[in-house]
């Protein structure tokens, strides 16, 4: 095995140990919070799998905007859940209802726990998980390219 080649194991090893503790990490977090989990019944219906209106301003990662809730990654959908949360709170103290007279938090309450459960399922291996959309992104590689001593292009 090259030196190069032992640098891309060693980082795609950090890479995952990362992603595992960001994830159990985030799993506490939203189980301490309260947030509600939408059932699978919710999840399965008409109104489920809403779509990303935009990226969460936390977000660090590729833009998911206008994909599905079970097309986005878990660790963004903990921050959407968040967003929603936060927005359904400050419609509640606004007093915003819809035009037809419903409270609009119940809205973003029930969206906040739909992106909980998209990420709970998975997490739990029920949904598969979607790319992460960086392979996507213009002039990103998966694999670092060395020069013929071994550094980097």
């Amino acid at each position: 095995m090259t030196a190069g080649e032992e640098v891309v194991g060693l980082l795609r090893s950090i890479d995952a140990s990362l992603k595992s503790i960001l994830a159990l990490r985030k799993s506490g977090a939203g189980a301490a919070a309260g947030g509600n989990v939408a059932s699978d019944r919710d999840l399965d219906g008409k109104y489920g799998d809403p779509k990303l209106a935009f990226n969460p301003r936390d977000w660090t990662g590729p833009s998911f905007k206008g994909s599905t809730f079970s097309k986005c990654p878990p660790d963004l959908l903990d921050l959407v859940a968040e967003m929603y949360d936060y927005f359904a709170k400050q419609a509640e103290e606004k007093k915003e209802v819809t035009a037809k007279g419903k409270p609009v938090a119940e809205f973003k309450r029930a969206d906040a726990a739909r992106a909980r459960g998209w990420a709970k399922r998975m997490r739990d291996g029920s949904h598969p998980m979607p790319e992460s959309g960086a392979a996507a992104a213009p002039g990103w590689s998966d694999e670092p390219e060395f020069d013929s001593e071994g550094g980097w292009k």
